[in-house]
């Protein structure tokens, strides 16, 4: 038997095609290159876009049909090529996400950033103005975390669970700071429904008159204030609350010290107690049968009123949006 040949020729290895080379000799061909430069590209619009949208809408407030139409279609301008940046980018960075395969596809991940991206940014906006974070007045810093509220978005569309994973938890922590900012933003229900009297929060207080039924309650500010009726009897007793914007009292020019203790008035057709609480006086008057002490008694366990009393007592303020009402049922079952 014999031994097995060996050739004498060494073997030559085959060297990769030239037009072929490695993917790491190419960042910008590969996935992580490509995720770098479509988050680094949409931090600056996501930056800047906002503003620029910003400043062209107070167009609006200058008034003027041709202002509002000129103004109107500036913003559609912008939007659209701000569209289509977006889809430009998609299309420089498909492997990236599922979406930048097709044209179709490219659009949709254009719509959906550019959605949701201004969710992120009005939700981080609330927060900034509830907190009171004074870099909203710096247009460099705005940019800078502006912008960055908006990686988050494209991170959930990216291909990978270690980029959709954290992304999302960071979305979901946004969108439950931004609604709880947005509940806790701008007065409350009690608040609007009192500044329908041209009044404050401060001026509503509850006064209540042993041996009296309230007919009415405005805590003082509807016009001819609360009324009270005894039980058997015609006396009645008459509860306003105004503002302390003048020299004295409604119907007294001796003003009250600031000392939260009431006292008689004198001169009235009956007995008349008043006190200052603040910014408010409150008054009792009533008829001639009626003693004047129980009238300084229910001044003085006067109190302020709740947020639940002005809502269970006052008709709610007209005119009010649907913001109000989003934040009213925030508020209610948050």
């Amino acid at each position: 038997m014999s031994a097995p040949r060996h050739s004498a020729r060494p073997r030559v290895r085959t060297a990769p095609p030239a037009d072929d080379p490695p993917r790491w000799r190419d960042p910008a061909a590969s996935r992580p290159g490509q995720t770098v430069w479509q988050f680094i590209s949409l931090w600056i619009l996501g930056g800047c876009v906002p503003l620029v949208l910003t400043g062209m809408a107070r167009g609006f407030k200058l008034g003027g049909t041709g202002t509002t139409v000129a103004t109107a279609a500036l913003l559609t301008v912008a939007v659209l090529v701000f569209l289509g940046l977006l889809v430009l980018l998609v299309r420089a960075t498909p492997v990236v996400t599922p979406l930048g395969s097709t044209p179709a596809r490219r659009l949709l991940w254009a719509l959906l950033v550019a959605s949701v991206g201004a969710l992120t940014w009005l939700a981080g906006r609330a927060v900034a103005d509830a907190h009171g974070l004074a870099f909203r007045h710096d247009g460099r810093l705005t940019v800078f975390l502006g912008g960055a509220l908006i990686i988050p978005v494209a991170a959930v569309l990216a291909r990978g669970w270690w980029l959709r994973t954290p992304a999302a938890l960071v979305l979901v922590a946004l969108a439950g700071a931004g609604l709880l900012a947005f509940r806790d933003n701008g007065p409350s229900d009690g608040d609007l429904r009192v500044a329908r009297f041209n009044a404050l929060p401060v001026e509503a207080w509850v006064v209540d008159v042993p041996g009296y039924r309230r007919q009415r309650q405005t805590f003082g500010l509807g016009e001819g204030g609360d009324e009270y009726t005894a039980a058997g009897s015609g006396r009645r007793i008459h509860l306003i609350a105004s503002p302390v914007d003048g020299s004295c009292p409604p119907s007294r020019c001796e003003e009250p010290a600031d000392t939260g203790r009431p006292r008689l008035a004198s001169g009235g057709a009956g007995p008349t107690a008043v006190v200052r609480h603040g910014a408010v006086y409150l008054e009792l008057a009533a008829d001639r049968a009626v003693d004047g002490r129980l009238l300084v008694t229910a001044l003085d366990n006067a109190r302020p009123a709740s947020e639940a009393e002005l809502l269970a007592s006052l008709p709610e303020a007209p005119g009010t949006g649907f913001p109000e009402h989003a934040r009213s049922w925030l508020r209610r079952h948050t």
